[in-house]
């Protein structure tokens, strides 16, 4: 195996974990990742020549950028955004082409190298669990994890850090939210999106007990984790995939699951009131009597977006958040975002970004619609799990959450793989 590569696979695997060792702002992992990318500039270019997904795919990365640099661009130049924003926000544009195209050369070069990325992976999840307050060394455990972040001097991922303390000294095991090494546990719940899809992915594809156990182990932090999202995602897909893929056992699969439902839920309204008296937020089923003002989150969210379509800043946001609470009269929409990550891309990308979202969506629909009966479910299916954990947090592909590229590019290596096969077959049936 090549050094390089295998470099490459840690440099993916370990994303948005060092994030404080930075030089000139950018973190040492993604610096290490644009030489990569320039040092296989050659390779890019052919990957742009021979891969039709991948050219389209460099398009489309393009326009977000532009849109967002011009949006940008014009609120700098009326002050109401520094102009440090526009170059900052335009090289992470450039960073998600970087990693999309690093994951698509390890992945088509050899799966082995993907396999070190979920085997990375699986010692996240370790380390998460020795960090919970069950295990005897969480305080040593959350020591290393203080070093990750010692850069930082101040701002909510101090409260955290404080608030885990706070947990694991007290032994509050069931009211502990899994977060890793990550400065949140949203953080976290979008890595184990990924790494469940991914692994989920090699299982269908190679049938190995080893990536049946990673499910199981990210399964486990998930529910430690107490995101729900990140729970009802991996459940949407791994039912949704057995019950519509055309498998050989298809009937029996949709039996299972729908006896398996069934019980699921009579066991939920059979044991409410016992798991209601927890503090885990996966046992408070009803939230605690509580309303959830999400959906005037979303609301707020979209109400600003339409009030600003060529862009929007703080300022303008919090006037729109103004409004909201003297139409609606609830106070948590000054204090919280939109919660939604499809809808905060129109902060980032303005009304434009919808558009780009929605016509980015039918390509990748049109590619996965190429594939295989089997890969076809599985996709589709990886795509509406993500749509499920974003739904309810505010990171999402080409703004916050690089991972998830990751799954997007599988569909390329896939397509890709299917297309060499179809034609070595036609090459030997004209022999």
């Amino acid at each position: 195996m090549n050094p390089v590569y295998i470099l490459i696979a840690i440099l993916l695997a370990i994303d948005n974990i060092f994030i404080n060792f930075k030089v000139g702002g950018i973190s040492y992992d993604r610096l290490l990742e644009f030489l990569l990318f320039f040092y296989f500039f050659k390779s890019y270019l052919a990957e742009i020549h021979e891969n039709p997904f991948f050219k389209k795919w460099n398009i489309f990365l393009l326009l977000f950028a532009i849109v967002q640099l011009l949006i940008n661009f014009k609120l700098a130049i009326v002050g109401k955004i520094e102009f440090d924003v526009i170059y900052i926000e335009f090289i992470k544009c450039f960073s998600f082409l970087a990693f999309s195209f690093l994951f698509i050369l390890i992945a088509k070069k050899d799966i082995r190298y993907v396999n070190i990325i979920v085997g990375i992976h699986f010692l996240i999840c370790i380390f998460a669990f020795l960090q919970h307050p069950m295990s005897p060394i969480a305080a040593q455990m959350l020591e290393i994890k203080r070093f990750l972040y010692s850069a930082v001097q101040e701002g909510s991922v101090l409260n955290k850090l404080e608030g885990e303390e706070a947990y694991i000294s007290g032994g509050f095991g069931d009211r502990f939210r899994l977060a890793g090494p990550y400065a949140s546990t949203i953080s976290f719940s979008y890595f184990a999106i990924t790494s469940f899809i991914i692994n989920f992915y090699l299982y269908l594809k190679f049938r190995k007990r080893l990536n049946l156990f990673f499910l199981g182990t990210l399964f486990v932090a998930s529910i430690l984790s107490q995101t729900r999202s990140l729970l009802l995602a991996e459940i949407f897909l791994v039912f949704g995939f057995y019950f519509i893929a055309p498998l050989k056992q298809h009937g029996l699969y949709k039996l299972v699951l729908i006896i398996g439902a069934f019980f699921a839920v009579l066991l939920v309204n059979v044991s409410k009131d016992i798991l209601a008296s927890g503090d885990s937020r996966i046992t408070n089923v009803d939230s605690g009597g509580e309303s959830d003002s999400r959906p005037l989150l979303w609301i707020t969210g979209i109400y600003a977006v339409m009030n600003y379509p060529l862009g929007i800043t703080e300022q303008d946001y919090m006037e729109v958040k103004m409004h909201m609470v003297r139409e609606f009269g609830n106070s948590d929409v000054l204090y919280l975002s939109a919660h939604n990550g499809l809808i905060n891309m129109g902060f980032h990308y303005s009304f434009l970004g919808y558009i780009l979202i929605f016509f980015m969506v039918l390509f990748l629909l049109k590619h996965i619609n190429f594939l295989e009966p089997k890969n076809k479910v599985f996709f589709k299916m990886a795509l509406f799990a993500y749509l499920i954990q974003s739904s309810f947090h505010n990171n999402f592909i080409l703004n916050a959450d690089y991972p998830f590229l990751m799954v997007l590019m599988l569909i390329s290596v896939e397509w890709y793989h299917q297309n060499n096969l179809q034609e070595n077959t036609e090459e030997l049936s004209v022999e």
